[in-house]
C-alpha cells in the first residue's frame, strides 16, 4: 500500500504540476480560458458519472447541498482564476504561487475551523509568502515582455485564497460523506458554473479546433483535474497529511521544470530565489503536520 500511496501522489503532483503547462499550450493553439474550463470541467465531470453508474452510487440530499457549495467555488471559479492568470505569468510562476495553498489553508483552518497550527506552520506561511512576495517585486513574469506580473499575481492570489477557503470547507464537510458522493455534485455544480460563465462570455468556434487541440482539452480535463483530485482522495484514505502535502511542493517544481522545457519559459536569479522560499515553505507547513497525524 505504500508504494501505492507514493505512486499516487507522484501522479498528482505530475498532473497539476503539467496543468499549467497544458493550459499555456491551449493558449497557443487558440483555445479561450472560459471555453478550455468548461470542456475540461465538463471532460472531468462526464467520466465520474460513468463512475458512479458503474460503482452504483446514489449522492444523499445533503451531500448534494455540501457538494454544491464546495463545487461553485473549488471547481468552478478557483480554476478560472489561476487559468485566467496564464495569460499574464508564467505556468512555472503561477506553480510557484500556488504553494501559498497548503499554508493559507492551514491558517483558515485554524481561524474557522478551530484546526491546530503550530510554530513551523506559522513559519512556514510567512516564508512561503515572502517568496512569491519575492517574484512579485522583481517584476518576473517568466513571459518576458509579453507578461504582466500585477494582473497575473492579483489573479493567481485570488486563486489561491478562494481555493484555500473551499479547502477548509471540504474539511469540514468531506467527514460526513462518501468520497464519491461528495465528488460528483462538487464536479457538476463547478462544472454549470464554468459553462454559465462560457454562455454570458461567449464559447470558442469549435470548428476552428484542430484534433490536437481537442486531445489536449481530454487530457486536462481527465489528467490535469480528475485523475489528481481522486489521486489525493485516495491518499488521504491511506497516508498522513504530511504525506499527502508532499502534492503541494512537488506539483509546482514539474510546473517549473515543464513549463522551461516544453514551452520555453524564462526562470531567472529572482524566480529561482522565490520558489526555493515558497517550496521551504510550503515543507514547513507539512513537517507541521506530522504532530497532529
Amino acid at each position: 500500500m505504500r508504494n501505492k500511496v507514493i505512486l499516487a501522489v507522484l501522479a498528482a503532483s505530475a498532473g497539476w504540476g503539467l496543468a499549467g503547462v497544458g493550459t499555456r499550450a491551449a493558449y497557443g493553439l487558440g483555445a479561450t480560458t472560459v471555453t478550455l474550463l468548461a470542456i475540461r470541467t465538463s471532460v472531468a465531470t462526464l467520466a465520474l458519472i460513468v463512475a458512479v453508474i458503474v460503482l452504483r452510487i446514489r449522492p444523499t440530499r445533503l451531500a448534494w447541498t455540501h457538494g454544491t457549495l464546495i463545487g461553485v467555488l473549488r471547481i468552478g471559479i478557483t480554476p478560472l482564476l489561476f487559468m485566467l492568470s496564464l495569460n499574464y505569468i508564467s505556468a512555472g510562476v503561477e506553480g510557484l504561487v500556488i504553494t501559498l495553498v497548503p499554508a493559507t489553508t492551514a491558517a483558515l483552518a485554524a481561524v474557522f475551523i478551530s484546526e491546530t497550527i503550530n510554530r513551523n506552520q506559522i513559519v512556514g506561511l510567512f516564508v512561503g509568502l515572502a517568496g512569491t512576495t519575492l517574484i512579485a517585486v522583481s517584476g518576473d513574469s517568466g513571459l518576458g515582455a509579453e507578461g504582466n506580473i500585477v494582473a497575473g499575481f492579483a489573479l493567481a492570489l485570488g486563486g489561491v485564497l478562494v481555493g484555500s477557503t473551499t479547502g477548509v470547507m471540504q474539511r469540514h464537510y468531506a467527514p460526513r460523506h462518501d468520497t464519491m458522493e461528495l465528488a460528483l455534485p462538487m464536479f457538476a455544480s463547478g462544472t454549470a458554473v464554468a459553462i454559465v460563465i462560457g454562455l454570458f462570455l461567449g464559447f470558442d468556434d469549435f470548428a476552428t479546433y484542430s484534433n490536437q487541440l481537442w486531445i489536449l482539452v481530454v487530457v486536462l480535463g481527465l489528467g490535469a483535474t480528475l485523475l489528481p483530485f481522486a489521486l489525493t482522495l485516495f491518499a488521504s484514505k491511506h497516508a498522513t497529511a504530511t504525506v499527502v502535502s508532499m502534492v503541494g511542493y512537488l506539483a509546482p517544481l514539474v510546473a517549473v521544470v515543464a513549463g522551461v522545457v516544453i514551452l520555453g519559459e524564462q526562470v531567472t536569479p529572482w524566480i529561482l530565489a522565490g520558489g526555493a522560499l515558497a517550496v521551504v515553505g510550503v515543507a514547513l507547513v507539512g513537517g507541521g503536520r506530522r504532530t497532529q497525524t
